[in-house]
This record gives structure tokens, sequence and C-alpha cells, in this order.
């Protein structure tokens, strides 16, 4: 899911990989149990304590909040990709092309992603209101600031009006789909029965998308934009005032909406209304603990940074990365272990395949520019060869930072 610009490895910042690669560790830890377990995710039989904690601190700390990071950083890396914006010139209009072509790119990938590896994708929906910051970009920082809070307030109100007609007796569908069964035994079977499967169900992810996860992200994209424009990320040590705020906001607001998501879903009594409650006070108040996480990020130490940077600066080739390799353990068409392991393994074994991912990416780094998939991208948005191989002596130069 890379959503960082594409510059040269000495002018990248270190605070925005790292983020990314954080941001892909909750990802996966939120999506394991959808490719591991059941496509009800963390909705389904949580009967074991183990997986009553698992599901409670992935709820609480990592649902919702991840790719709301992402989001800010896909808005954050548009200004960077497109910094002519404001004057309009020829300059402007060939990075906007380039902008739409890397969209179109991502979209396509996504499809693939979605139909043939993991339901949840959510490249299509970043990539179709992504052309929302193309429209508005050339607008003022006041301008783009006032759209995105009129948009998250926008979906903090859906989100409201879905537990107004959530019913209490109906039972609970939490998952991407609403027929979680039919896609779980069509994923136990052979690769063309599971795209088949997520084919058929493709249409209701894409609503639950397009009804919780989207707003929020198109008002995060607007922030990231507004965020790059004040150089928020490239230096950090300007907004101590800042940080704080978001610290407080996130304490105050973003920890107990998780604790209270969390606890309706592992002590809830299973009915649509409290899988709905759950989904809208987990989603609504996430904001602000993806603000408080971009705040400690912020205020961390470049070491700690560089630890997660490697698997950032390869944020696509990572998110699609992740999903091959949970499909190859879990699908039929793999060593089909789907719904063989409890929910707090599914987590476990995410984590690890982070870590491989995070250890890959730092040596695949020191050989090659680019990620594999950031590579060919960024081919397809320029529209022209691109050099993937280092040269001597740069690999020092681009990942000690």
């Amino acid at each position: 899911m890379n959503v960082s610009a594409p510059q040269s490895s000495a002018s990248r910042q270190l605070l925005p990989d790292a983020l990314r690669g954080f941001a892909l560790a909750g990802i996966v830890v939120v999506n394991a149990p959808f490719l591991a377990v059941s496509n009800d995710g963390l909705y389904g039989d949580l009967s074991s304590p183990l997986d009553q904690i698992a599901a409670f601190l992935v709820v609480m700390l990592a649902q919702g909040k991840f790719y709301l990071l992402f989001a800010f950083l896909f808005g954050y890396s548009a200004h960077l990709m497109m910094p002519a914006a404001r004057d309009r010139s020829e300059d402007f209009r060939r990075q906007r092309t380039r902008f739409l072509r890397r969209l179109l790119g991502l979209f396509v990938l996504g499809a693939i992603h979605a139909v043939f590896i993991f339901i949840g994708d959510i490249l299509m929906g970043y990539a179709v209101i992504g052309l929302a910051l193309v429209l508005l970009i050339s607008r003022s920082s006041r301008a783009i600031l006032i759209a995105a809070i009129c948009v998250c307030s926008a979906g903090l109100i859906i989100l409201s009006a879905l537990m107004a007609f959530a019913s209490s007796s109906a039972p609970a569908t939490g998952g991407f789909v609403g027929d979680a069964s039919a896609l779980d035994a069509a994923l136990r079977g052979g690769f063309l029965e599971g795209a088949a499967g997520r084919l058929q169900a493709l249409p209701d992810a894409l609503a639950f998308q397009a009804i919780v996860n989207l707003p929020l992200a198109l008002g995060m994209f607007l922030l990231g934009l507004v965020a790059a424009r004040a150089g928020i990320l490239a230096t950090p040590e300007r907004f101590p005032r800042l940080w704080r705020r978001l610290k407080i906001a996130a304490v105050t607001l973003g920890v107990p909406g998780g604790i209270v998501a969390g606890w309706l879903v592992v002590f809830g009594d299973g009915s649509e209304l409290t899988a709905t409650a759950s989904i809208a006070i987990g989603f609504g108040t996430a904001p602000a603990l993806a603000a408080g996480y971009l705040a400690v990020a912020a205020s961390a130490s470049s070491r700690v940074l560089s630890l997660a940077a490697p698997a950032g600066r390869m944020s696509l080739t990572g998110y699609l990365g992740e999903s091959v390799v949970f499909a190859a353990i879990f699908c039929g068409w793999g060593l089909g272990l789907f719904g063989e392991v409890p929910v707090w393994a599914a987590v476990l074994i995410g984590l690890a395949v982070w870590v491989m991912i995070d250890v890959l990416s730092r040596w695949w780094l020191h050989v090659f520019r680019y990620g594999p998939l950031e590579w060919l991208l960024r081919m397809w948005s320029r529209g022209q060869p691109v050099e993937l191989m280092r040269s001597p002596g740069s690999a020092r130069r681009g990942n000690g930072r």
C-alpha cells in the first residue's frame, strides 16, 4: 500500500516511512482473523479466554486506526507528488497526470487483490476517493481543512445512523460481507473457487467500505495534505503543542472508545445492534487514537523509527505480500488451514509475517532502490523505464538514515 511520494533515497523523510511501517503492522493484525479464521473476523466465535483477550486488544488498539494513518500519509504524499499544484503550471499538469495514472494503477492492483487474495482490500477505495485530492489540491489550506472537517463530520453522522437502524435481535454481521459462511466455504476450495466467492461477495465489501471506512479516510487524506504544506512530518520538532494535544485526544477519547468497542465485541450479546455499536464507536473514535499514534511516533528517536522504516518504504509490496503469505497458508489452494487456528494464533502469525517483511525489506533496499511493486507502479505512473538497482555505494546512504 505504498502511499509515499516517489522521492529519491537521499531526500526521503524518515518519519513518514516509519509511520507506514508501523501502520502496516497494525493492518495485518486487524486483517489476520479474516484471512485465517473466518470472514466474521472478530465477530465470530470467541469462546476461549486467549481469543477474547486478542480480540479485545485488536479492537481497542488497532481496528479502524491504521487505515486512517495510511490515509493521512496518502494525502501527505499527494502534496509531495504535486508540489506545483498552487500555481497551476505546466509542471502541475504533468504531475497531476502522473498522480492520476498512479491512482489507476492502485485501483487495478486493488481489484486483483480483492478478487484473488483478500476481500477486505482498501486500495480500490483509496484510488476512488483519491480523485478528490486532484480536485482540491489547488485550493487554499483553509478551504481544504474546512472540507476535511465536513467530510469527517459526515462520516461520524453515518456511523451514528448505523446504530440507529441496527436491529437488536438479528445476528451479528460485523465482517466485510453479509454471508460470511458462504465465503468461508469458498476459500476452503481451490484458487478459482475462492476467487468466485470473493467476486460474489465484493459488492457487500465495497458497500461496507463506502459506509464505514471511506468518509473518514477522505477526511484524513485532506488533513494529510494540509499537514504536508505545513511541514508537520518534515520538521516535527516545531510542533510540540500539536503533539501534546493529539496525545490528550488519544487518551481522553480514543482509548475509552476503543475499550468500549472491544468490550462490546467480547462481552456483547452477539446481536447486530451490538456489532454495529462496536463498529460505530470504535471507528468513530479511531481518528483520535490514530492521531495519538502519530504524535508518539513524532516524538520517537530516529533509532526507534528506523526499525519500522524499511517496511514503510515498501508498504505496497508489504501490504499485498502479507495477504499472499496468509492466503498460501490458509486458503484451500495452499496449506488449507483456514478456520483451523484460533484468533489469538492468527494475530501472532500476523505479527510474525510483518517482522519477516520488515527484515526482507531492509535486505531488499540494500540492493534495490524500490520495492518490486513500488517500482512497477512508479514506471506505470511515469510512463517510462525506472532504474531498479542501486548504484555501487548507495545502499549505505539510502538505508542508514
